[in-house]
């Protein structure tokens, strides 16, 4: 039923009587909050888990993948321009999860900032009420388009009603539909859980007496390795991922017969590449690289293999050190 209380209008949930706030007031998750979470790329077959540690004031961040198999710091004040520290095993054909340090500084141009968890709300718009996992969340949504990429952002919230309350995430959704090719060619989730507005300075703290490493070339590769959630949280439609592929183009004298031909052969590149990370951040026996079949869809590359395309399941007994797709 519907009440107006204070000039303000509540939804009240008949299922646990909770006052909803309704379109007021954007979600605001506080300048501190731990919270843990997994990302869901199903149109790469992949779950990673990770959580993550914002402090906006100290101007710093954490984000573990995988159980803090790879751990990442972000020190605004460091230094002239911040640093990130991402500490990470490391397979090559000598070494087998050797654990590095790989350290990235901040410019003037490009300053280092704390990373959140959380996507920016700025220009998202409350969208409707709905269930989610039976909890009644506030949804928000935003939509992106830049050239023939429509995006769109949802998030599920819940909170306490009054101005300046602390929400709780829940689910952060990206749907992805290109006008060119007139299909929904992209998609992402991020589930989260056990979100607190509070957290840990020790928490901050690098490992100490290791020696870190410039980050290994591309160049243009190195902000993504160095802080991989940035572009799913973003809601920027063209992401670091995307910079990737004029470079590739490049370097593989890519022509492509239409516009419509780029659009998918761009596509596949972008899921390679997420593939491509979230393989190495999981500490496995062996790396995954980027290679000339990188902008191939899964049944190119199961022609061109003669179906022999070993399962993911059994690559860790199976593969080489290095693999390239």
């Amino acid at each position: 039923m519907w009440r107006l209380l204070a000039g303000f209008v509540l939804l009240v949930c008949a299922a646990d009587a909770t006052p909803v706030l309704d379109a007021k007031f954007v979600p605001e998750f506080g300048k501190m909050y731990h919270v843990k979470g997994e990302l869901s790329l199903p149109l790469s077959e992949i779950k990673e888990s990770f959580e993550a540690w914002f402090d906006l004031e100290g101007n710093r961040s954490r984000i573990d993948y995988h159980k803090g198999t790879v751990r990442t710091f972000l020190f605004g004040s460091a230094l002239d321009y911040g640093v990130i520290y991402k500490i990470t095993p490391v397979t090559t054909e000598t070494e087998i999860q050797a654990i590095k340090c790989f350290q990235l500084n901040g410019t003037k141009e490009d300053p280092i900032r704390p990373q959140a968890a959380l996507p920016d709300l700025q220009g998202f718009e409350f969208e409707k009420m709905e269930n989610l996992a039976d909890v009644l969340c506030e949804v928000w949504k935003k939509v992106t388009q830049a050239g023939h990429k429509k995006n769109t952002y949802r998030l599920w919230v819940t909170r306490s009603v009054g101005k300046g309350s602390t929400a709780i995430p829940h689910r952060f959704e990206m749907e992805g539909y290109n006008t060119l090719l007139e299909s929904h060619n992209d998609k992402y989730t991020i589930d989260y859980s056990d979100f607190s507005p509070q957290t840990e300075s020790d928490v901050f703290i690098p490992p100490l007496g290791m020696t870190c490493i410039e980050f290994p070339d591309p160049v243009e590769e190195r902000q993504i390795l160095a802080n991989p959630i940035q572009d799913y949280v973003s809601t920027s439609p063209v992401s670091h991922a995307h910079r990737l592929f004029g470079p590739f183009k490049e370097k593989f004298s890519r022509q492509y017969e239409s516009d419509k031909e780029q659009e998918e052969r761009e596509n596949y590149f972008i899921h390679s590449q997420r593939f491509v990370h979230s393989r190495n951040r999981a500490g496995l026996t062996y790396s995954v690289g980027i290679n000339h079949f990188a902008d191939r869809s899964k049944a190119e590359l199961a022609r061109m293999t003669g179906g022999l395309l070993i399962p993911d399941k059994e690559r860790d007994a199976t593969d080489s050190p290095q693999t390239f797709i």
